[in-house]
């Protein structure tokens, strides 16, 4: 599916729990807030990009037993951006009157990974296993659109339109900080370490 802008929303950070986090600082604003913060790619298409950090060290960790919410409500989805690690479960609800559909694409080669009729009251549940960005409509009503990113890490945030992140409550230790866009060629990782309060990072180049 080609895609068509989404609404932007708040900032969310993941810790692993989406919610809402505060704008970072920037070169010439206030302290930075505590945490993992910088800039990343602006959005792009209407897609943000995320950050996400995971330990450089050891195996991966087990997604969280909790599932994630993704609500049919209004004519639209709830929240209309969502994070994922890889492997958790997506409880999908129709808490409307209407009939609709969820249809979700990967974004990279624009492929169905699920699809699913969904009459008023029901739900329905969705576990994406490959890391990434998925494009999520409802066919029946096209207005209706979501974004799910889907990560392997174990802190991710959701940039704000200019590409401004925060990733709040990030242990001390060595990660692996990942940038991905719905542009390929701005995507990119590097290793940072984090030892104090505040690490602050650009993640608009890579060398």
């Amino acid at each position: 599916m080609k895609r068509k802008g989404l609404i932007p929303v708040l900032l969310a950070a993941v810790s692993w729990a989406c919610g809402e986090a505060p704008e970072p600082s920037v070169q010439g604003a206030p302290p930075a807030q505590e945490g993992v913060s910088g800039r990343a790619p602006a959005t792009a298409q209407g897609v943000p990009s995320v950050v996400s950090l995971r330990l450089s060290s050891g195996g991966p960790t087990a997604a969280p037993s909790e599932a994630a919410l993704l609500d049919q409500l209004g004519l639209a989805f709830t929240p209309q951006q969502l994070l994922v690690r890889v492997g958790q479960q997506i409880h999908v609800v129709n808490s409307e009157s209407l009939a609709h559909n969820i249809h979700v694409s990967f974004i990279d080669n624009d492929s169905t990974v699920f699809i699913a009729d969904m009459g008023p009251g029901e739900s329905t549940q969705v576990v994406l296993s490959q890391e990434g960005g998925y494009d999520v409509v409802c066919d029946v009503h096209p207005g209706m659109r979501a974004f799910i990113y889907v990560t392997s890490g174990t802190h991710a945030a959701f940039a704000d339109p200019e590409g401004l992140f925060l990733i709040p409550d990030v242990p001390p230790g060595s990660y692996t900080a990942s940038v991905w866009s719905v542009s390929a060629g701005l995507r990119g990782e590097r290793t940072i370490e984090v030892s104090g309060p505040r690490t602050e990072l650009d993640l608009t180049t890579f060398p």
